[in-house]
């Protein structure tokens, strides 16, 4: 029962925080779209990449709230101290490394992306902002993730909700008192992330004079980050080839197969929450040197995440037609997102596993696994055996869901049957 409470008191505000900063860009696009068709379709655009730094930074707080767990569960204030500082320092040097990319290289990207010149420069005007000031993005995962791994994590839930509240609240200003279009909106993003991230700061109380960074920088750190960070862009970049293979079978098809996978976002964050508070648990655990702690601590995520996402998955698949309904009427894209939201219910129990058994290999230190998982699940697995069975075998969309299946099952069995003979050394 302890552990039951200690998962969701970390995963629940964790739950809420992705919504809210999945919604943050919802609110943008939705705003934008009363500007125009080009501007909406830019700034759509540009999120795309602005979800992949999201990606990197989500990854970057996972590893960091796992050693800082880690260094807390050892009752090392020390080592916990200088944890925190170099995760601050790795997320600054990370953000001014995006945020010049996407001032110096985001003309460049959105038009690899495949836009025409009138989207294009509409989505390099809020990449330039958005992507510009990523740094308050940055800081502000890596500020909720220290806050957790404190055991805050209301705190982090609450200032992105103030965070998202103030975004909303400008960016309608922008649009309709001030007819400021893009600028204004991507202005207000950076702004309200801006005040969190001020606000977070504060929060930690953290004493300047206490900056301390490892010498030779931080090992442990790096080798958690980028193994965990690469995990997440395997991920991102599998998905565009995936998307390539699905425009095989037609606009109407890539259509619902968009609209299924916007509505099975929400079948996800159940999981997502509690592998957050597992990577946190795990490593408070390890620090502690109780092994059968981590033992029940990876057992119980796994089912309170499992049962969450399948509430969750079928009540978003019963009622997935009348959802569909609300963005086409268009019978053939209606049944594509159908498939996938039926896709998404079946395949949930596995998903949940590769998301709690990813979450328990960062939590010990060891991200390389889950990386070299996803890498060959998702380049071999996936793509070679949704063409296959997609393209191949004329099993169109089903064919494509079900090499998905089958890649997170891989996963999941290597994940998992690793874990086991790890434990039997620790």
């Amino acid at each position: 029962m302890k552990s039951i409470k200690q998962i969701l008191s970390l995963a629940l505000p964790a739950m809420v925080e992705n919504i809210l900063q999945m919604l943050m860009g919802v609110v943008d696009s939705y705003l934008v779209a009363q500007v125009g068709l080009i501007a909406v379709s830019g700034v759509s655009v540009a999120n795309n990449i602005i979800t992949i730094y999201q990606a990197v930074f989500i990854a970057l707080g996972a590893s960091c709230a796992s050693l800082i767990a880690k260094a807390m569960g050892e009752g090392d204030e020390v080592k916990t101290n200088r944890f925190i500082w170099d995760s601050i320092l790795v997320t600054v040097l990370l953000s001014l490394a995006l945020g010049l990319l996407s001032l110096l290289a985001g003309s460049s990207m959105m038009s690899l992306l495949g836009t025409v010149t009138s989207v294009t420069e509409a989505g390099s005007l809020y990449l330039y902002l958005v992507g510009g000031g990523i740094l308050f993005l940055g800081l502000m995962t890596t500020f909720g993730s220290v806050l957790r791994a404190q055991g805050k994590p209301k705190v982090s839930m609450n200032v992105s909700l103030m965070s998202n509240l103030l975004n909303a609240v400008l960016s309608a200003m922008s649009i309709y008192c001030f007819h400021w279009g893009i600028v204004g909106v991507a202005g207000a993003t950076v702004l309200s992330r801006l005040i969190g991230t001020v606000v977070l700061w504060l929060v930690m109380k953290l004493d300047i004079k206490s900056y301390q960074i490892s010498k030779p920088f931080n090992r442990d750190l790096l080798h958690l980050v980028f193994p965990a960070a690469g995990e997440r862009l395997m991920m991102r970049a599998g998905d565009v080839v995936i998307i390539a293979i699905v425009v095989k079978f037609g606009t109407e098809v890539v259509a619902g197969n968009a609209i299924g996978e916007t509505l099975t976002q929400f079948n996800y964050m159940p999981g997502m929450g509690v592998a957050t508070a597992t990577v946190i648990l795990v490593a408070h655990s390890l620090g502690a040197g109780k092994k059968e702690e981590i033992k029940s601590l990876v057992a119980t995520s796994y089912w309170i995440s499992t049962l969450l996402m399948m509430v969750v998955a079928a009540t978003v698949y019963f009622l997935g037609s009348g959802l569909t309904g609300l963005f086409t009427e268009n019978s053939r894209a209606v049944e594509a997102s159908v498939v996938v939201l039926l896709y998404s219910f079946m395949g949930n129990p596995i998903t949940s596993g590769t998301l709690i058994y990813t979450a328990v290999w960062q939590g010990l230190g060891k991200a390389q696994l889950p990386f070299y998982a996803t890498t060959f699940g998702m380049w071999v697995i996936r793509i070679i055996l949704g063409y296959l069975l997609g393209i191949s075998l004329n099993m169109g969309l089903s064919g494509v869901w079900l090499a998905t299946i089958l890649d997170n099952l891989f996963r999941v069995i290597f994940l998992y049957t690793m874990y086991r003979k790890n434990m039997k050394t620790i």
